[in-house]
């Protein structure tokens, strides 16, 4: 039977029996930006990281279609969104955005809910915003640090931490497309190394099991996108 992710993927769990990286654990070999702490085992705070994780990764790879030349570097971005916005799917229900505090709130406006999870991976109560604008970023929607990871469908709007932001300002004031492969690489490289470690951290250790088997079902795509990145941010210096 197909998961919300491994479906959104196109592939099956039998398919996680065979690629090489899902048989040893990958060591991370571009460090991590910061400590795991309670988003290895506290739920809402996995989901929170995991999804500002796919948000920043799948802006930068926008910015990357639109700005390097590098076929490589281009493969690696097309990929990153396919995959990422799987896992948005499966951690974010249609409709609800998360916010900069970390909370999932309902797009519905006026309407009194209390909406679960529908797809059943990770179960985080999802709350109704008073008002979605200033709910999400402090501000109107569309401000600085708000990234819509899938364009066209209702909600899942991201509110992005600090660090996510100076990363993509950071792309953004590349000068050179070389200068642009070797930040989105490196910075690339080391997003996946953290990410790789929250999910494992958080396969062992989540307070719930849907959540764990998520997440083990998901680590052998993100264990790969940092081999590839780790192998691209080598080639080509950063």
């Amino acid at each position: 039977m197909k998961t919300t992710v491994l479906a959104a993927l196109g592939l099956s769990v039998a398919a996680l029996a065979t690629p090489a990286l899902a048989q040893d654990a990958l060591p991370l070999r571009i460090g991590s930006d910061a400590p795991i702490g309670r988003a290895g085992t506290d739920t809402r705070d996995f989901r929170a990281e995991a999804l500002r994780s796919d948000a920043t990764s799948i802006e930068a790879s926008r910015i990357a279609l639109e700005r390097s030349r590098n076929p490589h570097v281009r493969n690696y971005a097309n990929r990153i969104l396919v995959e990422r916005q799987a896992t948005t799917r499966a951690l974010l229900p249609e409709g609800t955005s998360l916010t900069a505090s970390g909370r999932v709130v309902s797009d519905q406006q006026g309407i009194p809910t209390r909406l679960d999870n529908p797809i059943g991976v990770v179960l985080a109560p999802v709350t109704l915003a008073a008002n979605i604008g200033t709910g999400i970023v402090g501000g109107v929607l569309g401000g600085v640090g708000l990234i819509d990871n899938s364009p066209g469908e209702p909600g899942r709007r991201v509110a992005l931490g600090p660090n996510g932001q100076q990363r993509l300002e950071r792309l953004r004031s590349a000068r050179s497309a070389r200068d642009f492969d070797r930040a989105y690489v490196s910075g690339q490289a080391r997003s996946d190394a953290r990410t790789l470690a929250l999910y494992g951290t958080y396969a062992r250790n989540g307070d719930s099991a849907a959540g764990r088997t998520f997440a083990n079902e998901a680590l052998p795509y993100i264990a790969d996108e940092h081999a590839h990145s780790a192998t691209l941010a080598n080639r080509i210096g950063g």
